[in-house]
């Protein structure tokens, strides 16, 4: 389950949790084992050997972010040079920078699937488990002003407010989690690119909303994105482009990117969008 970006919503039927700036992972134990699986479908807990006491509870699914920390500030770049190491050198790299699973939501537990339950109810069965350390269940808070004051200070990446009475619902974004970033941040998804004349690469962005993708606008980056762009290009663009012109290659949504820009249009589309990064985890 994804949120929506927003205002956050204010009221007693909300609750409010810091936003972490990590690789969003299912874990799933059982038999001893556990996997550590990406939203693009990848197992990687082979590159995250330090985690393996989570066997220790067994036959829970747990939804959560997967974090490497330097000092106590999360460095994102670290989870994916973790992500990307070869198999045979992970256990140095947990040395050097051992991982932390921060865990918001227990989806599952004894072979019993908890997603129809309401948040509030999973919550309260998730903080009733002994994790081992590297494991951490974040603090909640029904005060949305102090939640945002404290992620703000502790340098996180903002805030997500979710409907205590919420179901879990895999895979789709929903209205019932809000998130609201602390920076100007806006998610979108790579639809296509065109090479530009002073050089560099000019991005063309879909949005994801309720009534589907839409197109956002463009952004410029350098050209080196376009070979990862090249396993992903198709015939037709995902979102309708007007006054598309010639030398657009089109590709499938999948290549996240975050995004900064002063004000929208009146028909929803950024003015001078600048890119802030490139999430290829959402490749993996």
């Amino acid at each position: 389950m994804l949120p929506m970006e927003g205002k956050l919503p204010i009221g007693p039927g909300w609750s409010y949790e810091a936003k972490w700036d990590g690789i969003r992972v299912i874990v799933g134990t059982d038999d001893r084992q556990f996997r550590l699986v990406t939203r693009g479908g990848r197992d990687i807990a082979d590159r995250f050997p330090e985690l393996a006491a989570i066997t220790a509870v067994s036959s829970v699914v747990l939804d959560g972010e997967l974090m490497v920390f330097t000092g106590d500030k999360p460095d994102f770049g670290a989870v994916l040079s973790r992500m990307g190491g070869a198999k045979r050198n992970a256990r140095a790299a947990a040395e050097r920078s051992p991982a932390t699973v921060i865990v918001f939501d227990l989806l599952a537990q004894s072979g019993e699937d908890l997603r129809a339950r309401p948040y509030q109810e999973r919550r309260t069965a998730l903080e009733a488990l002994t994790l081992p350390d590297g494991w951490i269940v974040p603090p909640v808070s029904r005060d949305a002003a102090a939640m945002v004051a404290a992620s703000a200070t502790h340098g996180l990446e903002g805030v997500v407010a979710k409907r205590r009475d919420s179901k879990y619902i895999s895979g789709r974004r929903s209205r019932a989690w809000v998130k609201m970033r602390h920076k100007t941040a806006i998610d979108a998804l790579v639809i296509g690119w065109a090479s530009r004349s002073k050089g560099g690469v000019s991005l063309l962005l879909g949005e994801e909303t309720p009534d589907g993708l839409v197109y956002l606008g463009r952004c410029q980056t350098s050209a080196d994105v376009s070979a990862t762009l090249a396993s992903l290009e198709v015939s037709e663009p995902a979102a309708a482009v007007p006054h598309a012109r010639g030398g657009v290659h089109w590709v499938r949504p999948e290549l996240a990117v975050e995004v900064t820009a002063p004000s929208r249009t009146p028909d929803g589309r950024l003015r001078h969008a600048k890119l802030l990064r490139v999430r290829l985890d959402s490749l993996e």
